[in-house]
């Protein structure tokens, strides 16, 4: 994989095919650190409790998946709990079109607006974990290294907000207090399609913006197409 960056875009080049992010604004900040998940090494970015730590991304029809399905998926290296860390916010948490946030061990999952899911998370500190956020024919469920977290949920949510940034290690109204403390790496948002359709193998390598099913082995994964991927972050 080569990733390469142009005039505020990220083009990453897989297989002969390319990518290209929306435009980012990273926080003064956040940094890129050699820390990852997978054996054969690679790197993150590193978010800190400083209002100026983290990545945003203009407001978008893509964040606003409808009643569709969805993939949101990314590793995280959390150093601190803090208050309420955002891995990723679309807007602020009581209006949040969707959002997800990771307090005192307790994975929560916002839609329009209203907390939607809860559930212990069990440890997450100091430690890499794979989390997924996946609605399929309208059921959200949650993944936490491969395993489904908690039971799904019935999720027909209409999320259709076309007007609030997207916010990644922070949320929109920037604080210390929703602040990502820690590394994150491989956030993937994908639009319209539930790539995970129950407990899979974690990814042990980079993701990529289009993927065959079951890359990493296993089962329940579906295949990505072009078009697909709104959104890849691998520094």
């Amino acid at each position: 994989m080569a990733i390469t960056f142009t005039n505020g875009f990220t083009t990453i080049t897989n297989n002969g095919g390319s990518f290209v992010n929306p435009t980012l604004t990273f926080g003064s900040a956040v940094t890129t650190a050699v820390q990852s998940p997978f054996s054969g090494g690679g790197n993150s970015y590193q978010f800190s409790s400083s209002v100026n730590s983290f990545i945003s991304l203009v407001a978008s029809s893509d964040w606003a998946p409808g009643t569709g399905d969805f993939t949101i998926e990314w590793f995280s290296y959390q150093t601190s709990t803090g208050s309420f860390p955002r891995p990723f916010s679309v807007g602020n948490y009581s209006t949040a079109p969707i959002a997800v946030s990771i307090e005192g061990g307790t994975f929560y999952y916002w839609a329009n607006g209203g907390f939607r899911y809860s559930n212990s998370a069990g440890t997450i500190l100091n430690s890499w974990v794979h989390w997924a956020v996946v609605r399929g024919s309208g059921v959200t469920k949650v993944y936490k290294n491969g395993t489904q977290l908690g039971s799904q949920i019935t999720d027909t949510n209409n999320i259709t907000n076309t007007s609030t940034e997207l916010t990644v290690g922070n949320e929109t109204t920037k604080s210390t207090g929703a602040a990502l403390i820690g590394y994150l790496t491989n956030f993937r948002w994908v639009k319209g399609l539930a790539v995970y359709t129950g407990n899979f193998t974690t990814p042990t390598s980079a993701l990529t913006a289009t993927a065959n099913a079951n890359p990493y082995g296993g089962s329940n994964t579906q295949a990505i197409g072009d078009g697909y991927t709104k959104l890849l972050l691998v520094p």
